[in-house]
């Protein structure tokens, strides 16, 4: 019988094992395999079935011997974790294998479990008290946006360059020293004198006409946020095509049907100026929201875990990590960037992202041992709802998108997001807003 020799509480989710299989169970394993063996194996000079045991022992012993370990270990660990009472997360890790012929097999087991999680004081927890409401000041902006993105640009031919003019130019810069990569853009819209524009471009660009080429250095500091052009020094080239001024659209009842009309279709009915404040007012109104209530969980959950102390379980932290960066690739690739081309460092990311991880692992244990604690759950009618979101978003049958769920075992994950969302709810409803003093 095979026996735990050693057993170690490493930490609240890690396990340590040391197992013995008796000779005679190592032996009577073997004996078995080698007969299992003869009965489907045909060697020259013997009938099927009839070739001597010793023979296919020393023909196959090697074979036979990792088989054997292999079935005995298996076995083993089925049994030991049943008497230790431990649900491993991710597959144990064997160490340490020893066998021998006339000696007992014996090897090491490391487990991870899930760490009991108690959760305290989770009802009450302080948020911010944050103001959703849209201020006159806050539509005034989002309306000198739309007027911004709908401006127009009227040649100018008749005087040289000046500050707040907008200038079309080709820009091309070169790397003396060879540390970077040349680079050219075309027909490149510039307004000269503004903030976000190169002092050295407006200076040199300042009283010049169409036509014109200029050139100049830029030695870029070493604290450039830029790595391309941290510390180095870049040869610039700037061509002038044309000079244009700048024209906003009046702030008027023609505006705002212009900016109400989809792509496809008509102006809305009675669409004026009114509405299109009225739309804005709606939109910037969810916008902050949506990060009032962001900003509440993000609290809610920073008193949890500052409450509750939980071990993560590396093997969760390295699956969050697996879909954090997963998820950053699809997003690259989604902007159209060659995954195989771009000189990602992934292991760098990787650990960059280990902090987000480890918090996120203990989040979810202290918020599904919450959900266990009030009972809450899913429900089918639920999973339906979200599913035809959804699909609504992708344009896809509901109920096709729940098979393709079903058929990739992932319906599960919909039922658990829906679940945390309402333990979320729970301790949201539950908090506490401190007075604003």
């Amino acid at each position: 019988m095979t026996m735990i020799t050693s057993y170690q509480d490493v930490s609240p989710t890690k396990k340590t094992m040391a197992f013995e299989v008796p000779v005679e169970a190592v032996a009577k394993e073997t004996e078995k395999a080698v007969r299992e063996l003869s009965r489907s194996i045909q060697l020259p000079g013997f009938r099927p079935g009839k070739a001597p045991l010793d023979i296919i022992k020393k023909r196959f012993g090697r074979e036979l011997q990792k088989d054997v370990v292999e079935h005995l270990i298996e076995h083993a660990i089925i049994d030991g974790l049943k008497e230790k009472s431990l649900h491993p997360i991710g597959q144990p890790k064997v160490s340490q294998v020893s066998v021998e012929e006339g000696k007992p097999l014996t090897f090491q087991l490391e487990v991870e479990i899930r760490p009991e999680v108690h959760p305290k004081d989770y009802r009450g927890l302080k948020v911010p008290a944050e103001n959703a409401t849209v201020t006159d000041e806050e539509i005034e902006r989002a309306l000198s946006d739309l007027r911004d993105r709908q401006a127009s640009y009227d040649p100018i031919e008749d005087r040289p360059v000046a500050d707040g003019d907008f200038v079309l130019v080709d820009i091309s810069g070169t790397f003396p020293s060879g540390d970077g990569k040349d680079f050219e853009h075309k027909k490149v819209l510039v307004e000269v004198g503004a903030e976000q524009t190169m002092p050295e471009i407006t200076a040199n660009l300042r009283n010049a006409e169409p036509g014109m080429h200029v050139t100049f250095q830029k030695t870029f500091p070493e604290s450039e946020g830029n790595p391309e052009f941290s510390g180095k020094t870049v040869l610039y080239t700037v061509a002038l095509h044309a000079i244009k001024s700048r024209v906003l659209p009046e702030l008027d009842d023609e505006f705002a049907r212009t900016v109400l009309t989809p792509r496809e279709g008509e102006a809305p009915e009675g669409a004026n100026l009114e509405m299109l404040k009225n739309r804005l007012r709606e939109s910037i109104g969810r916008e902050k929201e949506k990060a009032v209530r962001r900003n509440k969980e993000r609290a809610l959950l920073d008193g949890l875990l500052a409450l509750n102390d939980v071990d993560a379980p590396e093997t969760m932290i390295e699956a969050q990590l697996d879909s954090t960066l997963k998820e950053y690739a699809r997003m690259m690739s989604r902007e159209g960037v060659d995954l195989e081309k771009a000189n990602v460092n992934w292991q760098e990311l990787r650990e960059q992202a280990r902090p987000g991880a480890i918090r996120k692992v203990k989040e979810y244990l202290l918020l599904d041992a919450i959900g266990d604690l009030e009972k809450l759950e899913a429900t089918e009618t639920e999973v339906d709802a979200e599913l035809k979101g959804q699909a609504a978003m992708i344009g896809a049958k509901w109920t096709e998108l729940k098979a393709s769920y079903k058929k990739a075992d992932r319906l599960g994950e919909v039922f658990e997001e829906i679940r945390l969302r309402k333990v979320v709810d729970f301790l949201m409803a539950e908090a506490i807003t401190p007075p604003q003093p």
